[in-house]
């Protein structure tokens, strides 16, 4: 079975029969022989044919391909809703759980309970661990100093470690409630700039 390479060859090859039918010279051409005449116009109609059959057939390739390609993308595209729907529906029901649980804690608090033990269940509060997050619109990587960051993003567990450490410090209440400190080279003390260092305690349901 003749390839498309072949079959272009072939024509090509046709091509520069008939050139060479033309004298570079004089610019005149030679007539056909009534055989030459049939025996080329042969070969140009077969090798047209083959390559349109040929190009037929990875024309229908390409169809089917991208035919494919429209069936996956439409499906992607669903899949994607329905992705985009599943987390607008998981974020819903958690808010719904969090104002669920507030409550029971607002019911703690008033009652001064620390730990309740019901039929089904096992409800007391949980001291969370300290941990250093980003301020959402005030945090700027450049004011901190690198060796409580990892390329561009704060490091929490250097920050844990400088607390530990006594490089990192807290002051009481107040306006600095959930602020970090610490002495730069001249013996200055800064905060850490747009950084929270907060705990806090999560009510527990088992």
């Amino acid at each position: 079975m003749a390839t498309i390479y072949g079959i272009v060859g072939d024509l090509k090859a046709l091509e520069r029969l008939v050139n060479e039918m033309t004298d570079p010279e004089t610019g005149e051409t030679r007539a056909f022989t009534d055989e030459e005449l049939q025996m080329l116009t042969t070969w140009a109609d077969e090798g047209e044919e083959a390559l349109k059959n040929k190009i037929d057939g990875i024309c229908k390739v390409y169809k089917n391909k991208k035919a494919e390609a429209g069936v996956a993308e439409a499906e992607r595209d669903a899949l994607k809703a329905e992705i985009d729907r599943l987390k607008r529906t998981a974020n819903a029901k958690g808010n719904e759980a969090d104002r669920i649980k507030n409550l029971i804690g607002f019911a703690f608090d008033r009652l001064g309970l620390k730990k309740l033990k019901t039929n089904l269940f096992n409800v007391y509060p949980q001291k969370i661990r300290k941990t250093a997050k980003p301020m959402e619109g005030f945090f700027d990587a450049a004011k901190i100093p690198e060796e409580f960051l990892r390329p561009r993003e704060l490091s929490p567990s250097a920050i844990d470690d400088a607390v530990k450490r006594g490089r990192l410090y807290e002051k009481a209440g107040g306006l600095d409630l959930g602020k970090l400190f610490y002495r730069d080279e001249g013996g200055f003390e800064r905060a850490l700039a747009g950084v929270s260092y907060l705990g806090g305690e999560t009510l527990v349901i088992r």
